[in-house]
């Protein structure tokens, strides 16, 4: 009989290497269930997160048996950068979905007066280890059972999925000796495909960009300031498909890099009117926004440490005059109008945090003072 009617794997296994591997072997000898949660879920594809959900979770299940698989369970994760409570609800409805799935696999009767008593007593456990900072979120589930595991603590300090991409992307192929044999074989197919060659330019490009941006004589890294425009008008949202990389051919709130003497203000008017060429002036757009946010997630891009203040402008056009003309400009491919019901259906194809800082806007009261 197992410890735990479920235990829990929390990770993006970008890719998956060695020490996760212990991590869901562990997981697995404790629990009669392990539920690995995919993080960074709805991403499009950068050099952090160049995986997709399907293909880590076929990378994972081929580095074990039948039987194992049997018990394996997959579950999709959304970052949430800038509401940390969203994400941690998001976390609790996954795995207490699972736990209603256990209840109902159990022959339990439902009854709706103990349904939370009764789930309550499906032993779940969280499965980990500390690594670094970014393990803080292993103590934020009070609720279960936290197991922490002892990996191989010098494999562990040596071995990080961040440089086996790195290692991966520049061709060095003794990225091979920290994944696991299946994980090696998928990730020598992914190296054949479009997706990996763009990437790699990608990848290139961000390196060259971070040695050309550094202070000359200072110890501390560049800093960046940028703008962006969540403009809104009738039940649609501006955006641009970016030209270049990074992030070529997504999609992307209009905005820049702050320019030398300008505010902040009016950089962000001046970037959504060259990036979409739309055709109302400046002073009418400066006139329509209502709220400013500082997004300032220190990984939120790989160029570097980028701060950017987003805009929040709502127009009304009038119903005879349609939407607002635009058209791609400067660094943009195309802009379009989309309609915000459409958002969700693209997620996966957002630059950056831009889905996210869209997100923020729409899911707060906009009219917020400045």
């Amino acid at each position: 009989m197992k410890k735990y009617k479920l235990t829990v794997v929390i990770g993006r296994f970008q890719p998956f290497h060695k020490i996760h591997l212990q991590l869901v072997q562990k997981a697995l000898e404790m629990g009669d269930k392990t539920l690995i949660i995919l993080g960074s879920a709805m991403k499009a594809p950068n050099i952090k997160n160049p995986f997709s959900p399907e293909l880590r979770e076929k990378m994972i299940r081929e580095c074990f048996s039948s039987e194992d698989n049997e018990r394996l369970v997959f579950r999709k994760l959304r970052d949430h950068p800038y509401n940390e409570n969203n994400w941690i609800s998001e976390v609790q409805n996954i795995v207490r979905t699972q736990q209603e799935e256990i209840l109902d696999e159990s022959g339990v009767e439902f009854e709706p007066v103990r349904h939370n008593i009764l789930l309550g007593q499906v032993r779940t456990a969280l499965v980990g280890h500390y690594k670094d900072g970014s393990s803080y979120y292993l103590k934020v589930f009070p609720q279960w059972t936290f197991e922490e595991i002892a990996t191989d603590r010098t494999l562990s300090r040596e071995l990080n999925a961040t440089d086996v991409r790195n290692l991966l992307f520049t061709g060095d192929n003794s990225w091979a000796e920290l994944v696991p044999k299946p994980v090696e074989k998928a990730l020598k197919q992914f190296a054949k495909t479009t997706v990996f060659e763009e990437l790699k330019r990608e990848f290139e490009y961000v390196k060259d960009y971070r040695e050309r941006s550094k202070f000359t004589g200072f110890n501390f890294p560049a800093t960046f300031v940028t703008t962006d425009a969540v403009c809104i008008a009738r039940g649609h949202i501006l955006l641009v498909r970016r030209g270049h990389q990074p992030g070529k051919g997504q999609l992307a709130l209009p905005g820049g890099f702050l320019a030398k003497g300008i505010r902040l203000k009016d950089n962000c008017i001046k970037e959504l009117r060259e990036e979409t060429s739309i055709n109302l002036d400046s002073g009418l757009l400066k006139r329509a926004i209502t709220a400013h946010e500082v997004f300032d997630e220190p990984e939120r891009s790989q160029r570097g440490r980028t701060i950017t203040h987003a805009f929040y402008l709502e127009l009304f056009p009038r119903l005879e005059d349609g939407l607002p003309l635009v058209k791609g400009g400067d660094d943009a491919e195309k802009a379009l109008w989309l309609p915000i019901s459409s958002l969700g259906s693209l997620e996966d194809e957002f630059f950056e945090d831009h889905y996210d800082i869209i997100r923020y806007f729409l899911d707060t009261p906009a009219n917020r003072e400045n």
